[in-house]
């Protein structure tokens, strides 16, 4: 199902209709004018949201593929607080014991996955938006650690900043990250000033955040890094300019020269085309594929520079161009954690699920379920964020994708009860017609897959629906027919086809 590629960084074109994909170099941004129906809306949701209903599915439909990206890229309301501790102004603790001091970071400690859980809880309760998908890709993109943050009401800080500008305007994102608390703490921004300057955050905006390697040098970092000295967080909610810290001399910037200060200098990085071009290429190996074409990228940032690097009509155009919809790059993406760990709570309408303590049954599941699957939030490998794509798949990943998710369809796992578990009526009763059993299976492979299933695999999950019985004898409430839709789906999330988007 990975789709399939050819060398020289060509890509894939869908043609107008439902005719299969054709390579042609580079592909093509131009509007996609083919149908719109379940697999085509399935694509789009299973690329934007995390656990697309069918509900939804079907809606976009009769949206129509303009309406619905619309929908897509509506303005969100901020979430409320997890709760008052999200709000708190870190203390000044001068003069306190280290008994104070540990007893303070202990409760510090313990607030880490309630924020987890907290930003699960607003995977599930979100609608078809694309809110949530962005929040996500920006926090790997900016990837900050709580593990060395420490601060759990700086890490919410920075999550409700990144929500705020989830569709927003990147110029102004990197400037509110630059003196982010979070981000002060992260790369040691604070620690920057001038007479000791500190590199961390000059080098990994420039080489991670805005611009690649190969389009500055090392006097650029040193210089940049003089200029965004003075910011500091004592609070670990708000930050402050200090002028006394920061470095008012003049410095030589890519190419320019002045007295640069932190404005100064993301003025300069966005004046560069590769800054741009950085971050087009990162959304279309988020969205799109992994392997774009210099020329697709391009173009791409052409439509970033002229709406003055709002995000928005970049990812309006994606989402409604030939290349998004080609035939060879559906199924080419494999699944992140998010997807495998929300996305099935959400999509099969699994009951009960309470988040509002770690104690919980079903919280311990969910925050198991991000270490073994390699995703736990506000926990990010390194600087550069997940790897992704085929990182998230290995001997041991795989299996417990596999495990974790039939366990919602059981409500349990080796003896160990999960207290939720899906409704399967519920999830059936959003299907075209149910109790026709062939239409029940495409339904299914539209939702699960992204596309209707392949004639053998259809077979496969008919077979496993009937248990020996016809077609025409399926009845959505005759007798096991409730074993037999969690049998069905069961074998669907063990299914290879599971595993791509």
């Amino acid at each position: 199902r990975l789709g399939p590629h050819v060398s020289l960084g060509y890509q894939t074109e869908a043609v107008v209709g439902d005719g299969p994909g054709i390579f042609t170099p580079f592909g093509s941004w131009k509007p996609y004018r083919g149908s719109f129906n379940h697999d085509e809306a399935s694509h789009l949701l299973g690329r934007t949201v995390i656990g697309a209903r069918f509900a939804e599915i079907d809606q976009a439909v009769q949206r129509g593929l303009p309406a619905e990206v619309d929908h897509l890229l509506e303005p969100r309301v901020l979430p409320d607080a997890p709760g008052p501790w999200a709000t708190m102004p870190h203390p000044d603790t001068e003069g306190w014991d280290q008994a104070r001091i540990d007893s303070l970071y202990s409760v510090y400690w313990k607030l880490r996955d309630p924020l987890r859980l907290w930003w699960v809880d607003h995977m599930l309760q979100a609608d078809d938006n694309l809110t949530e998908e962005m929040t996500l890709f920006w926090h790997d993109h900016f990837a900050t650690s709580i593990d060395k943050v420490t601060l759990p009401q700086s890490m919410y800080v920075q999550n409700q900043l990144l929500r705020e500008y989830a569709l927003g305007n990147f110029k102004e994102l990197i400037y509110r990250v630059a003196v982010d608390p979070a981000m002060l703490i992260w790369l040691d921004g604070q620690e920057n000033r001038r007479g000791r300057i500190n590199e961390n955050f000059g080098r990994e905006l420039l080489e991670l955040f805005t611009m690649g390697i190969g389009n500055y040098t090392q006097e650029d970092v040193r210089e940049a890094s003089r200029a965004l000295t003075g910011w500091v967080t004592v609070d670990g909610i708000t930050s402050e300019f200090v002028p006394e810290r920061w470095d008012s001399g003049t410095k030589t910037f890519l190419g320019k020269t002045g007295p640069f200060d932190t404005q100064d200098i993301i003025d300069i990085i966005f004046e560069q085309p590769a800054t741009a071009e950085f971050l087009c290429r990162k959304l279309y190996v988020w969205f799109v594929d992994e392997y774009p074409s210099d020329a697709l990228v391009q173009s791409l940032a052409q439509t970033l520079r002229e709406n003055d690097y709002e995000v928005r009509p970049v990812l309006s155009r994606i989402f409604q161009s030939q290349q998004f919809f080609s035939r060879n790059l559906r199924g080419s993406l494999i699944a992140d954690a998010m997807d495998r760990i929300v996305g099935p709570l959400r999509a099969l309408e699994v009951q009960d699920i309470d988040l509002s303590s770690p104690e919980n049954t079903q919280a311990q599941w969910v925050l198991f379920s991000m270490s073994e699957l390699g995703m736990l939030l506000m926990e990010p490998p390194n600087v550069g964020g997940w790897p992704g794509y085929r990182a998230w798949l290995d001997s041991n990943t795989l299996p417990w994708r596999k495990v974790l998710d039939t366990a919602l369809i059981d409500g349990e796992i080796d003896g160990w009860d999960l207290k939720m578990q899906s409704d399967v009526y519920a999830w059936a009763a959003q299907l075209r017609n149910p109790n026709d059993a062939y239409l029940l299976i495409d339904d299914l492979g539209i939702q699960l897959f992204g596309m209707t299933p392949t004639p053998a695999i259809h077979d496969v999950l008919l077979s496993e629906l009937l248990q020996g019985s016809e077609p025409w004898e399926w009845d959505l409430y005759g007798p096991e027919s409730e074993d037999r839709l969690r049998g069905v789906l069961r074998l669907a999330l063990r299914l290879p086809d599971y595993q791509v988007k």
